[in-house]
């Protein structure tokens, strides 16, 4: 596994030299360097960065209060201090720091910061991992028990992103076929879903909704328009939305029957 690593030391030729031991080492990428925390903590935020090397002393802001700013950061990185200070390891390792490296610098020292960090990425993709499965269990069973129960009968439930979004049926103003994914508009926006219209046409009260097309559930209460197109088809004007939708003959003898034209 590669280990992408940042250099945060405001003298350049500390950089070069942690550059040039770590440019020996197998699998590190060096995504950046800083002079400073607050450049630091910038490049975290704009790059994934796996191991931050900082230096303790830098101007604007030095390397503990970088390494405190690091841990609040949504995905903090793993940070080593490597200094000429050698009073400070105890506050560093408070911070969580995974290793504390005393200048000069050697590579087998080095080495030995990397394997840690290595084995600590590791186990951090397994318990991600494990939350990840663990989440996806926990939605597929309350979608099951949407799909068992009618509960909240006037709403829908779609799955998107870790979480269930409940939508308003009232708000639906049209659902499309596109390939293997349904597409549900509301008044609100649209949402991907793994639906089948045929299983929204189960779930959509059959009052309100029509099936107007093998790609298409429309909603009657957003029909603005039936607009004859010649040769017995007809086109479906639809309100908060600029799509038009082609009914066949028979699918408009349908609508006319549920709409109550003669």
């Amino acid at each position: 596994m590669s280990v992408r690593v940042l250099i945060v030391d405001d003298d350049e030729r500390e950089r070069i030299v942690l550059r040039y031991v770590l440019e020996q080492i197998q699998d590190i990428q060096i995504v950046g360097e800083a002079v400073h925390g607050l450049e630091a903590l910038l490049l975290c935020q704009e790059k994934k960065v796996d191991l931050a090397f900082l230096d303790i002393t830098m101007p604007e802001m030095g390397g503990l209060e970088t390494a405190q700013k690091l841990n609040e950061l949504k995905n903090p990185p793993l940070f080593a201090f490597v200094t000429v200070r050698e009073n400070m390891a105890v506050k560093a390792f408070e911070l969580g720091a995974l290793d504390y490296i005393v200048k000069p610098i050697e590579q087998s020292r080095i080495e030995k910061t990397i394997e840690r960090a290595k084995l600590q990425i590791v186990h951090k993709d397994v318990i991600d991992d494990i939350v990840r499965r663990k989440v996806k269990e926990r939605i597929d069973f309350i979608m099951e028990r949407y799909k068992s129960y009618e509960v909240y009968t006037n709403k829908l439930p779609v799955r998107e992103k870790g979480k269930i979004s409940l939508i308003n049926k009232s708000d639906i103003v049209y659902c499309e076929s596109q390939g293997k994914k349904v597409y549900i508009h509301t008044l609100d926006g649209g949402y991907k879903t793994n639906y089948t219209l045929n299983l929204l046409e189960e779930r959509l009260n059959e009052y309100c909704f029509f099936r107007a097309h093998q790609g298409f559930i429309v909603n009657l209460n957003y029909i603005k328009e039936v607009i004859s197109s010649g040769e017995g088809s007809y086109i479906l004007h639809l309100e908060n939305c600029d799509k038009d939708i082609i009914l066949s003959r028979a699918k408009a003898k349908v609508l006319r029957e549920k709409i109550g034209i003669h």
